[in-house]
């Protein structure tokens, strides 16, 4: 009798166990935070993050983004020891799925993660799981200073101001730990957690109609051009279709800024903010070209430090005129700068960009998707160039599949 009731209850918990999804210890999370953090407020203060990119199980998403984490500060202070630097601990306790199911808000689950990383900033992680400000400077001279003392002996006004800059970004133990909404932060799940309903999401569904992706990715160029000397530049790996209005829409609603302008205004300022150690808005972009003309628009994710960020440029293709319609067809050359490098036969020094072209590529699809700014999708494959490809100043390969991703507009 007892054998018939456990069978029973487990035919009857039978649909429940199907529909459940499970998150993994270990699994990571890729969120956007969606109120601003600041080491001197009180503990407790309420904090959300955004999921930005999905989160996968053999092809089944578990975690669809638009998901919100929701937890509190549970403290703020500065160190007594070691660099005597501001931190922040958080808890995140909450996850909040949304369903699409009209007649049902949102699936919750109780989740412990661990934090790995404030993304593109000079904050970290420290063994407690804190975001902590950046450490005192070391006067032992490290690899970082290396360009500096080559580019001193060549251009002493220019090592001057990238000394300036690096050590503005190093002096940054008194400095308060504040972090805008905005700023991306990378998390992994400490223990396991299930989700009693499926999300039932799906990427945008493929480009049908009138619009080819593979005729969209015949005609556009693989890469860039630098400016000067007409050098390749960064790899053309995304396509958009949509209005000038569409495009600015989509990258805002994502989080993505317009850069300033490459002039010697926005240099100098980038200058002068590294220099005292203050964060950015915006930092200035090299000019590349496509088709001979520079980008259309420009955009990036900046935190607080001078040598890291987001960034990509559009071309509005195959001219840069024409009309506004939301059939326009716009090229994206998207890069992620990782640190600076010395340029030798310039004389001067750059940012130096991560070779792996498809995790920029997917992260800026991520971004747009997420911020349900897309309708369409199709990733296309395209012919690799003979004898590959380089970035950095010719000393990275390029890790790329190639494809190009090309995205319909909301």
């Amino acid at each position: 009798m007892i054998r018939v009731r456990q069978l029973l209850f487990a035919i009857a918990a039978l649909p429940r166990l199907l529909g459940a999804q499970s998150i993994a210890q270990g699994d990571t999370l890729h969120v956007r935070l969606l109120d601003a953090l600041h080491s001197g407020r009180h503990a407790r203060h309420g904090v959300r993050a955004l999921v930005i990119a999905p989160l996968s199980h053999d092809g089944h998403v578990i975690v669809p983004p638009g998901s919100v984490l929701s937890g509190f500060i549970t403290g703020s202070g500065v160190e007594h020891s070691e660099g005597k630097r501001h931190w922040i601990g958080l808890r995140f306790y909450d996850l909040s799925v949304p369903l699409r199911d009209p007649s049902a808000d949102s699936v919750r689950a109780s989740v412990a993660v661990r934090l790995l990383s404030v993304d593109d900033s000079r904050e970290g992680i420290d063994p407690l799981g804190r975001i902590v400000g950046p450490p005192i400077p070391s006067i032992v001279r490290e690899k970082k200073d290396w360009p500096i003392l080559i580019l001193g002996a060549f251009h002493p006004v220019g090592a001057l101001v990238l000394a300036a800059t690096l050590e503005g970004e190093m002096r940054e133990s008194h400095r308060a730990v504040s972090l805008g909404a905005g700023t991306e932060l990378t998390m992994v799940a400490a223990s396991g957690a299930t989700l009693d309903r499926w999300p039932q999401w799906s990427p945008p569904p493929a480009i049908t109609g009138e619009a080819s992706p593979d005729s969209i990715a015949a005609q556009a160029p693989l890469r860039a051009q630098i400016l000067a000397g007409g050098a390749p530049g960064d790899v053309v790996a995304l396509a958009l279709i949509g209005s000038e209005a569409q495009v600015n829409a989509a990258f805002a609603r994502a989080g993505w800024t317009p850069a300033v302008p490459m002039n010697l205004r926005g240099d100098f300022k980038t200058f002068v903010k590294a220099a005292a150690g203050k964060g950015y808005a915006a930092q200035p972009m090299s000019k590349l070209t496509l088709g001979g003309r520079p980008p259309d628009l420009t955009f990036e994710k900046v935190a607080d430090t001078f040598t890291k960020r987001h960034h990509l440029r559009v071309w509005r293709w195959p001219s840069g005129e024409g009309t506004d319609a939301d059939s326009t067809l716009w090229l994206v050359a998207a890069t992620h700068d990782v640190g600076v490098m010395f340029l030798s036969h310039e004389r001067t020094f750059t940012h130096r960009v991560d070779p792996r072209i498809d995790e920029e590529r997917d992260k800026v699809v991520s971004d747009l998707v997420a911020a349900n700014a897309v309708t369409a999708m199709s990733y296309v494959a395209r012919a690799a160039p003979a004898g590959g490809a380089t970035v950095n100043d010719g000393r990275s390969p390029v890790e790329t599949d190639w494809r190009m991703a090309v995205l319909v507009l909301r």
